[in-house]
């Protein structure tokens, strides 16, 4: 069963290895093999573990954490939602976005944006995100000097169109 909770300072370099597994594994035939590179290379940062301590969820099936997400309040948007490469395709990823949808509805949010890169951006179009007339076509300017093509993708939220049941109560 997936559980979903709050992420911990003590996630913070699982957090770190789900998010370049991931990267390496789902965007590989969609960006560059040497941008791949460059954008998980290095390790673990203060910085990084300050943002999973403070506005991580993770998902756990198995006792395992297998799943990342945060939403960015300000800015009403979804970020960081990855999934271990041994674990995609098994509904964690929509899982934990049903969670994240449900989670900004009750903390008022009605619309939620992100930045897909090109290999989800089917995997949010499944489950009602798109553009306003178009998706918009956009850049990623990664902090390390590489550039990559993604699309801003919206969804209007109301309780009954967040992608799948309300999740459980968090443990």
């Amino acid at each position: 069963m997936i559980s979903i909770r709050k992420a911990t300072i003590q996630d913070a370099q699982r957090c770190w290895d789900i998010r370049n597994g991931a990267i390496l594994a789902g965007c590989e035939g969609f960006y560059a093999a040497k941008d791949l590179a460059i954008w998980t290379r290095g390790s673990l940062t203060p910085q990084f573990t300050r943002v999973v301590a403070e506005d991580f969820y993770v998902a756990e099936l198995e006792g395992n954490v297998v799943a990342t997400a945060m939403l960015d309040l300000p800015h009403a948007q979804l970020e960081a939602l990855f999934v271990a490469p041994g674990y995609m395709g098994l509904g964690v990823g929509k899982r934990l976005l049903a969670f994240m949808e449900h989670r900004a509805w009750s903390l008022g949010l009605t619309r939620l944006r992100l930045e897909s890169t090109l290999n989800a951006a089917a995997f949010y179009r499944r489950r009602g995100y798109g553009g306003d007339g178009m998706e918009e076509a956009s850049v990623y300017r990664s902090p390390r000097g590489i550039v990559l093509d993604c699309v801003v993708m919206h969804k209007e939220l109301k309780p009954d169109s967040c992608s799948g049941p309300a999740p459980e109560p968090e443990r």
